[in-house]
């Protein structure tokens, strides 16, 4: 949209109309997003109880108030909204990019990974601060992350939120070698990111103190790191915090790859429950929620009585681990999933290499990608002495040591037999064990947050005090003993091959055989099939997107379009205007924008819902004040959305070929059209009545403004999910929302 559009009258307000309807169809297609609020942590992750920093123990199960005794069910359920502990709505976070090798080189595909993505939150004095590192493939946007950051900020901490080291966004941006895993590797490389991160924020806060919190696979990593600093000595972490690690972690990888095998059915049933897991979610989709794509979205709208929630568990395990796979593969150049050489541009086709890398486990991971590149890196090291590695207990000297600190769950769902116990012995009065909560779930309890403040709270009360450390942290180089690793450069001959675009894809693999025989000859065999294991099957990812190069080419547009100029203004936005005012302002366009929803309601002849949201309207108009409250909804009137897209649907005509709109997104054929007819509507039902089509003073900063407030409210960021896969989920995930907005 160019400027010279909103230069004169009816074309000005027409052009800038079209920008307010990015709302309706970014929400459809995107607003769902950060996928998983979650494809978030592909895992369900963590949460534990704690009494008091000099006496931490075993939680007597009658007096825990955690509903949920089964773990299947805590895991995939998490804490009902009425337990949960009581945390602001929105923080004074910002999030922020870092250059970690200034020369690295990495692949077209993976453009959107060049900056390491994290957060922070800062008080404004002098306090201390808390790095959290989450579970495995999660982003620092992942539901539970923003939650403890929340949940620290308010309590007066300064708070950064990093990814883990197992995120696809980590994985170009930070990783030293490429194929993340290895706990101590992996801590390396986050201390190198810490350091950096501490560096920038000196001008922005004073720092008193450092404090260190994980969950999941990020407890593990936490541990690792504050072993690590006991050598270095560059933050003298204060508190260590674990909650729910894996005391082995192959052991518990195992337990997660097993649990895809719960699909009732079987395996080869696995297409279909992968289908019915994007429906469930999709079903819930508008209430606007981020989404992650990382796997922890699948689990919203479950209930309790679902069978399928181990089954549910390694499902979102399973995608978790295609986004780790892929990225490690493409970036270096591994051949394991896309053919050796292979440049894969922007506008190609991921999707048949989705069909394979969603079939991989963790245990063909480890032993065709990590063991191996383990092994080359410490020649002469066995392997049982690197899986070693993988355990705490090759760290028990400093867990235990008296400021480090655990809360677990008697029944987490990935922990192997004896090792709860073995971890209430190693930590003893410093280990807080809850009778029950899964994994993760009850990590947003009240009970489990109180206690969890009140480690760090109490940070002073046992052992030595922490220390007040200078802002200025000693740079990353020899003289802090640690050496700045060279750049990485995917080894590649004098005369490689030459390789397009055009090569055959890797195979879709259907089917339980290839992990019956797993390892190397498997998946090679993916990489020398010319044709698909089973030749005309469809896919559940499969969406008939005949344009495909041009979509991707256009998504791509889009989240450049999105960082470099919408979010921004839509930032200068949100630091401008209180709170209360941008509630305001959203209800009065809210409430606008029901009469689209009338509208449309009445066109597919649906009296009760027509009259539903008419009520709705005329109750925000007057009771509410123009919409600027929403007494409708407490009334028992909620928001109904209604376009001409699904208009047209419910009159049986089909969503035609996948298309993505500049600046609006996701769509479709029927969609675009409905787009089109519910913004001509708009001009004669509103811009027209309030001369707004001839006042270009009114029209244009009405529009715009109205923009601004939509992209205010959807919760989702262009790659901030960091899988390589978000076109394809997106794409899955806006055609089954707009089969059930049709069907309901």
């Amino acid at each position: 949209m160019s400027v010279t559009d909103f230069r004169s009258g009816k074309d000005a307000v027409s052009a800038v109309s079209g920008l307010h309807r990015y709302a309706c169809n970014f929400r459809k297609g995107v607003r769902a997003a950060r996928l998983a609020a979650a494809l978030g942590t592909m895992l369900a992750a963590l949460a534990l109880h704690w009494i008091a920093p000099a006496a931490l123990a075993q939680a007597p199960e009658d007096s825990y108030g955690y509903p949920y005794a089964d773990p299947y069910v805590a895991t995939v359920i998490g804490t009902p909204g009425e337990l949960r502990a009581k945390v602001p709505g929105r923080i004074a976070a910002s999030e922020r990019e870092l250059t970690v090798f200034e020369d690295r080189q990495v692949p077209d595909i993976l453009w959107y990974g060049r900056k390491l993505r994290y957060s922070v939150a800062l008080q404004s004095k002098e306090a201390p601060l808390i790095f959290l590192v989450p579970g495995l493939g999660a982003g620092y946007s992942e539901p539970k992350n923003e939650f403890l950051q929340k949940v620290f900020f308010q309590a007066g901490f300064h708070v950064v939120s990093l990814p883990s080291p197992t995120h696809p966004n980590f994985i170009p941006a930070a990783s030293t070698g490429g194929i993340p895993g290895h706990p101590g590797e992996d801590a390396r490389d986050l201390y190198r990111v810490m350091k950096l991160v501490v560096r920038d924020l000196r001008e922005d806060a004073a720092i008193s103190g450092f404090h260190l919190a994980g969950y999941s696979l990020g407890a593990v990593h936490a541990a690792f790191l504050g072993d690590l600093d006991r050598e270095r000595g560059q933050f003298k972490f204060g508190r260590v915090l674990l909650i729910n690690p894996p005391v082995n972690l192959t052991a518990s990888m195992r337990i997660l790859d097993e649990m895809i095998k719960k699909i009732p059915g079987g395996e080869e049933k696995f297409q279909q429950f992968f289908d019915e897991a994007f429906k469930a979610f999709a079903a819930i989709y508008q209430l606007n929620e981020p989404v992650d794509f990382t796997g922890d979205f699948l689990y919203r709208g479950r209930k309790p009585n679902d069978e399928n929630l181990a089954a549910l568990i390694g499902l979102s395990f399973r995608l978790v681990m295609a986004n780790l796979v892929f990225t490690a593969d493409v970036f270096t150049d591994a051949g394991y999933i896309k053919p050796k050489y292979l440049r894969l541009s922007t506008t190609d086709s991921l999707t048949r290499y989705f069909d394979v890398a969603d079939l991989v486990t963790f245990a063909d991971y480890f032993r065709d990608l990590l063991l191996p590149h383990l092994l080359e890196q410490s020649p002469g090291t066995g392997e049982q002495q690197l899986i070693d590695q993988f355990s705490l207990k090759s760290i028990e000297p400093f867990l235990a040591g008296p400021n480090v600190f655990l809360f677990h769950n008697a029944d987490d769902v990935t922990m192997a037999p004896g090792e709860i116990d073995y971890l209430s012995g190693l930590f003893g009065p410093r280990a807080r064990i809850y009778p029950h909560g899964g994994h993760c779930g009850n990590l947003t309890y009240w009970e489990n947050v109180a206690d969890l403040l009140a480690v760090f709270k109490d940070a002073a009360a046992a052992g030595e005090p922490p220390p007040v450390l200078l802002r200025e942290i000693a740079p990353v180089g020899p003289e802090s003993g640690e050496s700045t690793p060279p750049p990485f450069t995917a080894p590649r001959p004098a005369a490689a091959p030459a390789a397009t675009a055009g090569e055959p894809l890797p195979p879709r693999v259907s089917g339980p055989q290839g992990r019956e025989k797993g390892s190397r000859e498997i998946l090679a065999a993916r990489r020398q099939y010319r044709e698909p294991v089973k030749p005309g099957l469809s896919y559940i990812i499969d969406v008939y997107d005949p344009i495909e190069p041009a979509n991707r080419a256009l998504y791509r547009f889009n989240a450049v379009f999105d960082e470099y100029l919408f979010l921004p203004v839509t930032r200068a936005y949100e630091f401008v205007t209180p709170n209360f005012v941008q509630d305001r302002i959203s209800g009065i366009f809210s409430n606008i924008s029901d009469v689209r929803s009338l509208a449309n309601a009445v066109l597919q002849l649906r009296p009760v819902r027509s009259g539903q949201i008419l009520t709705r309207f005329l109750i925000n108009t007057t009771l509410g004040l123009g919409g600027m409250w929403d007494p409708a909804s407490r009334l028992g009137f909620p928001r109904r959305v209604e376009d001409f897209g699904q208009t047209l649907g419910r009159y049986g005509i089909g969503p035609g070929p996948y298309i993505v709109l500049p600046v609006f997104g996701p769509s479709s054929l029927r969609d675009a059209t409905g787009l089109a007819a519910d913004t001509t509507a708009q001009y004669f039902y509103l811009y027209q009545p309030t001369d707004m089509d001839t006042n270009k003073e009114w029209g244009v900063p009405y529009t715009a403004m109205n923009a601004v407030d939509t992209r205010h409210n959807i919760p989702f960021r262009y790659y901030q999910t960091g899988s390589p896969f978000e076109y394809d989920l997106l794409r899955l995930l806006y055609k089954k929302k707009r089969e059930m907005d049709i069907a309901q």
